[in-house]
């Protein structure tokens, strides 16, 4: 797992196994308009297909956001 550099916008973690890639962002919240946009920006900035997530310790019903998945991060840590 690594740290992502896009430009000036930075990606939280970038787990790579054989030719898997998948990138991730962690924020406490999206909720507030201003950190949502934050969050996505590096994920929106890669051009490739492979899968990106926002990890919150928010229960949302927005959980795609033009193939960005929002997913709990206690829901992630125990599937």
């Amino acid at each position: 797992m690594t740290i992502g550099k896009v430009g000036t916008l930075e990606v939280d973690f970038v787990a790579s196994k054989a030719d898997e890639i998948v990138y991730y962002q962690v924020s406490a919240t999206i909720m507030d308009e201003k950190t949502k946009e934050r969050e996505l920006r590096p994920l929106q900035s890669i051009t490739d297909n492979y899968p990106k997530y926002i990890l919150t310790m928010d229960n949302t019903v927005f959980n795609d956001f033009s193939g960005i998945k929002v997913k709990n991060i206690i829901d992630f840590l125990l599937e």
